[in-house]
């Protein structure tokens, strides 16, 4: 890749980024940094007062260019909806990294996804040309009953058409979402999983039928990721003679109930709150990680399990069915307590089983999540981008 290194620099803007999104954007931007195929990367927060300090301390301590400003706290669709009264000074972060890198091209990568279309076109693009990409993280809206929110968010996605931008989707489940709600063809979209570097240091401990079975939950507190069906199978197979402990990282609406959960049963529950850096402090010290979620993307949390070869049990919806095989790479389950016991018995009673699928998962990850592989496939879309132009000629086919 380094003979095709673009004279160009890349910025990673995102409004309130949190979770796995941020995640992304901080691992993509340094892995892009360290290949030294850019004149510059840099990366952009749009931050009201929800943006947690904890996430602010961290874009302070990444050793790249990074600019910061600040938007009212408002919720959903009118947050996005103010970027269009209040522009953020997006072009003008591009052309100060332009600047400092001593070339005219920039690619800014959105991670908002159909929601970035709120920040176009950019105000004053007179310096320097500016490509677009935006990332589709996963399509978790519902509309139904809400035909003004609906016909909003077609707004903001119809401007990413208009306005000439790549788009990319995580995973494939994702554009058929987007386009039966959105409009947005699916042919429009390349298929970009998330990625991170591999840390052979950091594995997970295999699990040899002694102690305390370590099952984790990792992500935002939230109903839709079914956190509380974890806390809810521990308690059940502890009353069955089972030595299983639920293990909860992570912070959000619902971080109150987690801790009454611990409170309630301290001997079986944990709650951490937000671990910093979970593929190192975290992951590595369980033996199986839960996610029953009613809807996702594809979950940076199951990428980051299988990169330390720690087997994965999760509901089968959305991208999750194109990274996990049940019974081979992870075990996938109904979205209900009697489900998940099942599965993490499988675990519990048949070590060997836990080491297999622990280190299929592992294959999973190096052949099609390992960042070298996500690098490439961004590099070629950058190009592409700067050479062809545009994606004009789509909007043509697109009714929004």
């Amino acid at each position: 890749m380094a003979n095709d290194r673009l004279d160009a620099v890349v910025l990673h803007v995102a409004l309130d980024p949190i979770t796995g999104v941020w995640s992304v954007m901080r691992e993509l931007a340094c892995a892009q940094a360290a290949s030294r195929n850019y004149a510059a990367v840099g990366i952009g927060v749009v931050a009201s007062k929800a943006w947690p300090d904890r996430y602010g301390d961290e874009l302070a301590e990444i050793e790249l260019n990074s600019y910061r400003c600040k938007t009212p706290k408002l919720f959903g669709t009118a947050q996005f909806l103010w970027q269009r009264v209040q522009r953020p000074p997006i072009h003008q972060w591009a052309e100060d990294l332009m600047t400092k890198a001593g070339v005219s091209n920039a690619i800014i990568h959105f991670h908002n996804a159909w929601m970035s279309g709120a920040f176009l076109p950019l105000k004053g693009r007179g310096k320097g040309t500016l490509k677009i990409v935006a990332t589709m993280h996963g399509m978790f809206a519902d509309f139904n009953g809400k035909p003004l929110r609906h016909r909003l968010h077609r707004l903001m996605a119809s401007r990413l058409i208009k306005y000439n931008a790549r788009l990319t989707s995580v995973d494939s489940a994702g554009t058929f979402q987007t386009e039966r709600l959105l409009g947005i063809p699916q042919n429009v979209f390349a298929v970009i999983p998330n990625g991170i570097t591999e840390k052979p240091s950091w594995r997970a401990s295999p699990w040899n039928g002694k102690g305390v079975f370590q099952l984790g939950f990792l992500g935002n507190l939230e109903p839709r990721k079914g956190w509380e069906i974890g806390a809810q199978t521990a308690l059940d197979l502890t009353a069955k003679g089972k030595q299983v402990r639920y293990v909860i990282a992570g912070d959000g609406p619902e971080k109150k109930q987690a801790q009454a959960w611990q409170r309630r049963h301290p001997d079986i529950i944990e709650y951490l709150g937000h671990v910093a850096q979970p593929r190192a402090n975290f992951l590595p010290k369980l033996h199986a990680l839960s996610l029953m979620s009613s809807h996702e993307g594809l979950p940076m949390s199951i990428i980051e399990a299988l990169s330390v070869r720690l087997p994965v049990i999760a509901s089968s919806v959305g991208g999750i069915p194109e990274v996990l095989t049940d019974g081979k790479s992870g075990l996938l389950v109904s979205r209900d307590p009697e489900a998940l016991e099942k599965a993490i018995l499988k675990l519990y009673d048949h070590p060997e089983v836990h080491a297999k699928i622990a280190a299929e998962g592992c294959e999973v990850f190096m052949k099609n999540f390992e960042m070298k592989t996500i690098l490439q496939k961004y590099h070629t879309l950058y190009l592409e981008s700067l050479q062809e132009g545009s994606l004009q000629a789509f909007a043509k086919n697109v009714h929004l």
